[in-house]
């Protein structure tokens, strides 16, 4: 599945638990395959995650991350928050409250399994 904004688009991992929903931001060309694993691997974090929480039959929480240097303004961070409710049948009609961080990389830990 792809989310597509404008002249953006990515690839999306969606997550279930339950009515909640978790989706994954990403470039899939970047994802390591399966036989890649065993040698030198840079794992990609993608460009952020957006929650959907529905709490009882009329509330919910919409929370995440993402990259301000893939989702650029206001109006493609709404996009990804529409997209993440039109998975839900659940969050039509509810009290759906949300805060969803713009961030810029500074820094990251890693490793890798070779050093």
């Amino acid at each position: 599945m792809k989310f597509v904004y404008e002249k953006f688009s990515c690839d999306v991992d969606i997550f279930r638990q339950g009515n909640d929903i978790m989706v994954r931001f990403y470039n899939g060309q970047n994802e390591p395959a399966a036989d890649e694993i065993v040698n030198l691997v840079f794992v990609d974090p993608g460009y952020g995650y957006l929650q959907l929480k529905c709490k009882g039959k009329h509330e919910g929480l919409l929370s995440g991350f993402l990259d301000e240097s893939w989702f650029v303004s206001e109006d493609m961070v709404d996009a990804a928050i529409a997209f993440i409710e039109s998975l839900s049948p659940h969050s039509h009609g509810i009290y759906l409250p949300y805060h969803v961080a713009r961030f810029k990389r500074t820094d990251y830990v890693e490793y890798n399994g070779e050093y």
